[in-house]
């Protein structure tokens, strides 16, 4: 009898550990239980990720618009250079006394293209200022602006 009972018990034993180990079995097949961390880990690789992802998207759109708003300068710029250099060459072309101030009333017929004639060269003397020296940025800005320097009539009558 105690051979029988003892097997019995440890039958039944067995079969509880077997029930206990079909539901642990179970728990890992559906995803209740994690044997490793391998999901957490990237789950939170892929966060961090997406958040790089975004990061450099933002970074790229300002770097674009930076790029555009230069490149848009940058043509205003060549654009009124080229006017400049196209008055210059105008005005000095005869090399006649004065032709550069009357220069300033030609350009341009009509009060728009007046307009843009007129920032087209103040854009260039904006870029000489940044550019030239001093005095070349100041002699650049009374040639295309037509600007006449006020007399020093002291320095004028020593």
């Amino acid at each position: 009898k105690s051979m029988v009972s003892q097997k019995t018990k440890s039958n039944e034993a067995a079969e509880a550990r077997s029930d206990e180990l079909k539901t642990y079995i179970d728990d890992l097949a559906n995803g209740r239980i994690e044997l490793t961390t391998e999901r957490a880990d990237l789950t939170k690789q892929l966060e961090e990720l997406n958040t790089g992802i975004e990061t450099a998207t933002q970074l790229r759109e300002k770097e674009k618009k930076d790029y555009e708003d230069a490149k848009d300068e940058m043509e205003k710029a060549i654009d009124a250079l080229t006017k400049a250099v196209e008055v210059l060459g105008t005005a000095t072309k005869d090399h006649k006394e004065g032709v550069l101030l009357s220069m300033r009333a030609k350009v341009g017929s009509s009060f728009g293209s007046r307009a843009q004639e007129a920032e087209a060269l103040s854009r260039a003397v904006e870029l000489g200022d940044r550019v030239l020296t001093q005095a070349d940025a100041g002699f650049l800005r009374r040639v295309l602006t037509g600007e006449v320097p006020k007399a020093d009539w002291k320095k004028l009558n020593r």
